[in-house]
């Protein structure tokens, strides 16, 4: 799940997402949180793909996902 919340602290952005994890039924222990301030569309892609998110099967709709997010 990719997740841009906007305006958000830190703080803020650790209880929302650790909200959003278990209200969607995944296990927030195997749930990686990243703040996408400042990080690029390629930046992200390249995190998501070091923890194995991004598979044949799933790439296409997932670099589009990435590129919805609004980030340069």
């Amino acid at each position: 799940m990719l997740l841009k919340l906007v305006g958000t602290t830190p703080d803020a952005f650790e209880k929302y997402t650790q909200d959003l994890v278990v209200e969607h039924g995944a296990d927030p222990s195997t749930t990686h949180l990243v703040r996408l301030d400042g990080k690029s569309q390629k930046d992200i892609e390249t995190i998501m793909r070091a923890l194995g998110l991004i598979t044949s099967e799933n790439e296409r709709e997932v670099l589009l996902d990435i590129s919805n997010l609004g980030v340069p």
